[in-house]
């Protein structure tokens, strides 16, 4: 029986034995993995964590000429998972039509709306709002998979656009920069 245990008085039994350890830990931390990849931990307590898109016409999936700009700031309160912003943009080849945030995708992709900006249809800058995220929004938030696209009326898929990226806290910048 070529796949039988080793005897207890096996010179090799102490290795078995460290192997099944170190399987059984294996195992336990791939369950983990798996049962927790899909979620992004978020500590309740802490300052507001702050984020930045700025948007272009050369982030846009399709050639969009158009010198238009913008950012868009946004805070997020950790313990209410509410989402706030700030849109500023200029120089639209045409009016505004819609402001809205995409996910998940990265750079270059195109994914559906998650929520919009400018609910209100009022789509001058500046645009400001908030929303209570989701946990799956968050995720996207966190992991840097959402964007912002505006969408204007000679550009109805979208004229600006930029991928929202985390901020580094005020005091971590300006302590780099001395």
């Amino acid at each position: 029986m070529p796949n039988a245990a080793p005897a207890s008085g096996s010179p090799h039994r102490p290795m078995i034995d460290a192997l099944r350890s170190v399987g059984m830990t294996f195992m336990l931390v791939l369950c983990l993995g798996v049962f927790t990849s899909g979620s992004v931990a978020l500590a309740e307590d802490g300052p507001p964590i702050h984020f930045k898109a700025e948007i272009s016409a050369e982030d846009q999936s399709a050639f969009t000429p158009s010198d238009g700009q913008g950012v868009v700031r946004f805070v997020l309160e950790r313990a209410t998972l509410e989402l706030s912003w700030n849109a500023e943009f200029s120089a639209l080849t045409s009016a505004a039509t819609a402001l809205a945030a995409h996910g998940p995708d990265t750079v270059g992709g195109n994914a559906g709306v998650l929520f919009d900006l400018a609910p209100e249809g009022n789509i001058r800058s500046p645009v400001t709002g908030s929303v209570i995220l989701t946990q799956g929004q968050l995720q996207y938030l966190l992991t840097g998979k959402m964007y912002v696209n505006l969408r204007t009326r000679n550009y109805p898929l979208g004229e600006l656009r930029g991928q929202v990226r985390r901020q580094r806290p005020e005091w971590v910048q300006q302590s780099a920069a001395e």
